[in-house]
């Protein structure tokens, strides 16, 4: 991710509609997929999600590639290790009950690799959390600040779960109301040339949009605890160790 952009995910990430309904999904699938241990966040960013577990009892490591994270995750009260995540994760085998990947393995060059790396540190039956952005199609100047390698689609990222390894507990697609709304408000920031501001920025008519999205994001999370949903700005998969 874009150096600068660390700063900006410290100060929205607590409130933004985009966030807040993420971390609420992510909890969802801990919540019933696992239950309470040792997790790691590979990718922690600025440790927003480690924290919020943390307080539920977890006990919580993180590791991401940047400074930036770092530096950010300690104002959270979070410590984090700063790991060269394409390679080798330097982890005690078989420790963690928990892993989460979120919106990382679409920046590797070898995501299968990364699922093994993962394999090693789980404990056996452990379970692992992963959100990756969903469509190639979509990838765009969004994408390119984020430095993102690819996107993905349910299917492209089944591909990449090696099933002699995972169990697949849970493979659908999430913030699915909002997938119009967001694919039309980067067409009209690229057609006006406003490629180079952050899409957390943009919400438009906020005082009105910001409640409606926030309701059916509620209605999201409802449907999710039942079926998986059609399409999605964003994959989520729950794997789980054999």
């Amino acid at each position: 991710m874009r150096k600068d952009l660390y700063k900006e995910l410290f100060e929205v990430e607590d409130k933004h509609w985009w966030h807040d309904h993420k971390r609420q999904v992510i909890h969802q699938m801990i919540d019933k997929f696992t239950e309470k241990g040792k997790v790691l966040d590979i990718g922690a960013g600025t440790g927003k999600i480690l924290s919020e577990l943390k307080m539920k009892g977890w006990s919580v490591t993180g590791i991401d590639g940047e400074k930036e994270a770092i530096k950010w995750s300690k104002k959270r009260g979070i410590k984090i290790q700063q790991v060269d995540i394409e390679k080798r994760l330097k982890l005690n085998e078989k420790s963690f009950n928990l892993v989460l990947a979120l919106d990382v393995i679409e920046h590797l060059g070898k995501d299968k690799k990364m699922l093994r790396e993962i394999n090693k540190i789980l404990k056996p039956k452990g379970v692992v959390v992963i959100t990756v952005p969903a469509y190639q199609w979509l990838f765009n100047y969004w994408d390119e600040m984020l430095e993102h390698k690819r996107r993905y689609t349910v299917q492209s990222f089944k591909k990449v779960v090696d099933l002699d390894q995972f169990t697949i507990e849970y493979l659908g697609y999430f913030s699915m109301f909002i997938f119009p709304i967001a694919v039309i408000v980067r067409l009209i920031k690229k057609m006006l040339g406003k490629t180079q501001t952050s899409d957390f920025q943009t919400t438009p008519l906020s005082l009105i949009s910001i409640p409606v999205i926030k309701f059916f994001n509620y209605i999201e999370r409802v449907l999710l605890s039942i079926i998986s949903l059609p399409f999605g700005l964003s994959v989520i998969c729950v794997i789980r160790k054999k």
